[in-house]
């Protein structure tokens, strides 16, 4: 095969799966209503964490990717990766129904976590952040999946906290 034909095979092969990923994502439905009765149940329990950040710094992390969404992020990828990689990478998680990614991972450029907050304060700014989220009418770049609609954002918060919350068990 010759160096052009293989390109176009190539790219070819490459177009159908990231069409199919597209696809196979456009099929998932956050139902952010359930996952905050799921939290508020977490209201006035004792939690406890499996990773290196305790349940206090899950839910600051989670509260800060929420606001993120409609306040904005501090520091954005490339503009490259927001049109590229980061896009496909939502898409494919969408397509998954879950998120993998490493879960002591700040979001860049957001605050320190304090590992000495209340989590139960946490928690409920985690609420709060999830209910300005859906009153928001203008939302913010994300800083690796780029600009996203509301039903877009909703799919990568509520998979991104469904990981986190896999950490975390109730005592």
């Amino acid at each position: 095969m010759n160096r052009r034909k293989f390109l176009l095979v190539s790219a070819a092969i490459a177009g159908a799966g990231i069409t199919g990923i597209y696809g196979a994502g456009s099929g998932f439905v956050a139902d952010l209503a359930a996952l905050q009765q799921e939290l508020k149940q977490m209201t006035g329990k004792t939690l406890r964490s499996s990773g290196s950040w305790n349940v206090s710094q899950i839910f600051q992390h989670l509260a800060q990717s929420v606001r993120g969404s409609y306040q904005g992020y501090p520091q954005q990828r490339s503009w490259w990766f927001q049109h590229s990689i980061g896009p496909l990478a939502l898409q494919g998680f969408k397509a998954a129904g879950a998120m993998r990614h490493p879960l002591d991972e700040a979001i860049p450029g957001m605050p320190d976590l304090d590992a000495t907050l209340d989590p139960q304060v946490a928690l409920a700014a985690l609420l709060q952040a999830l209910d300005e989220f859906a009153a928001a009418t203008t939302l913010a770049p994300h800083f690796a999946y780029g600009t996203l609609n509301h039903a877009d954002f909703q799919a990568a918060h509520q998979l991104h906290i469904r990981q986190h919350l896999s950490q975390i068990t109730v005592v």
